[in-house]
């Protein structure tokens, strides 16, 4: 390089550049920032937004949503021989617009439909330059905000809620997502120090919600999950399939199966019943299989094509099934309802073809997150196949497997294009 002096000095050398996607990972971004740390920061800003909803979030999330659509676009040359090996992500959507053509209320299916194709590009865009452990800090940030102001501020939402959140139920949930991601940060030696100091007192934070939430699924989902992650950190630098482990793994299944079955035999002891009396439930799950009966039925009725996205929960035709659900539950008509299982629901509103399409799409990413874990076993890798796992446990019990902009189906998705990332271009 030359001055207009006539000074030579050497250019100064640039970052190496990777085949395939160099521009996408060394490009400028925002102010002097790098690309990478744009995408991180809005990822962070983009979990602290749909972690909890607020009033008047759409003007962070709608705003948001637009630019991930545009670099989806402007990114498509990298992103292509991902997309290649994970297109089955979008056929879920794909089936929801052509629901259009049968369903019960176009407006809403268009819109669950565009907002679809959305969540899965904003999955690639944020696979395309960040690893786990910056999808995991970003995630540890967002719940800790909202813990934090859980515990330091006053019940909010009416009788139901608590803390900052609508329900014991959600609460509970959102705090085992802080928990997971928390105490894998702390386990992972890869992360900076203090990071991992202020997501142990995090985690600390999160299980104390967990408790105060008083919710049986959290509870329990707050322990198997640490012992996951337990074991996790036990396998560390081993691999899965090291014969040790294998040994390890098959004896204590099988001394566990062999206890429970002499307890369970010699003892006539309910311990469903008795964990629900724990926690107040019923044999029902609180109305719940009730719930799911009405959706058997409504799936005799639509079996294959379903009756489209937001076709079912209509409580103001008076003539109308939903209506009794509505009454029989003392639900307001004005208040969002549903059938409290993922399958159930996707089968009601897709049909059973749509269900197939789904579940596809769903175990095609715990096969990704499953794969990454044996191929490398740390801390990053944990969380996503604890994630995997909770949606599993989760889904029998609440919606939100295919739902728009869901929070536990988006941070899978993430884990699983960043796995397939890294087997179209290597690791970073």
């Amino acid at each position: 390089m030359m001055t207009p002096e006539g000074t030579i000095y050497p250019t100064p050398p640039r970052p190496p550049l990777r085949a395939g996607r160099g521009r996408a990972r060394y490009e400028e971004g925002w102010f002097g920032l790098s690309a990478k740390l744009r995408d991180h920061l809005l990822l962070t800003l983009w979990l602290v937004v749909t972690f909890k909803q607020f009033p008047m979030d759409e003007l962070i999330l709608y705003p948001l949503s637009l630019y991930f659509g545009y670099a989806f676009v402007r990114d498509i040359d990298e992103l292509f021989p991902i997309v290649a090996k994970s297109w089955v992500l979008f056929l879920f959507p794909i089936w929801c617009t052509m629901s259009v053509l049968w369903g019960v209320n176009p407006g809403t299916i268009i819109k669950s439909a565009a907002q679809g194709f959305l969540t899965v590009m904003i999955c690639y865009c944020v696979a395309l330059r960040l690893e786990r452990r910056d999808v995991l800090v970003s995630l540890v940030f967002a719940a800790g905000i909202f813990a934090i102001a859980s515990l330091i501020l006053p019940a909010t939402g009416g009788k139901a809620s608590r803390g900052v959140f609508a329900s014991k139920n959600s609460m509970g949930l959102n705090m085992v997502i802080l928990w997971t991601a928390a105490l894998c940060v702390t386990l992972d030696y890869g992360q900076h120090r203090l990071i991992r100091l202020a997501a142990g007192i995090l985690a600390a934070c999160a299980l104390a919600l967990v408790f105060i939430s008083n919710s049986a699924t959290a509870v329990l989902l707050a322990f198997a999950l640490m012992l996951v992650i337990l074991l996790s950190k036990i396998l560390e630098g081993r691999g899965l399939f090291h014969p040790a482990i294998l040994m390890i793994l098959t004896l204590g299944l099988s001394l566990s199966l062999i206890g429970a079955s002499l307890v369970f035999s010699a003892a006539n002891v309910d311990v469903i019943g008795l964990v629900l009396d724990e926690f107040g439930k019923d044999a029902t799950l609180t109305g719940r299989t009730v719930l799911w009966g009405y959706a058997i039925e409504q799936i005799k009725e639509h079996p294959l094509l379903g009756v489209g996205h937001g076709g079912f929960w209509n409580p103001r035709d008076w003539t109308h099934v939903s209506r009794k659900i509505f009454i029989d539950f003392h639900k307001d008509f004005n208040a969002s309802f549903t059938f409290h299982n993922a399958y159930l629901q996707t089968a009601v509103h897709q049909g059973l073809i749509g269900l197939g399409i789904a579940i596809t799409a769903f175990f095609f990413s715990i096969w990704q997150v499953f794969a990454a874990m044996i191929r490398k076993c740390e801390m990053p890798q944990a969380f996503f196949v604890a994630i995997a796992l909770m949606i599993l446990a989760r889904n029998m019990t609440e919606p939100g497997l295919m739902t728009p902009f869901a929070l536990m189906t988006m941070v899978l998705y993430m884990g699983a294009l960043i796995g397939v990332r890294e087997r179209v271009y290597g690791p970073s």
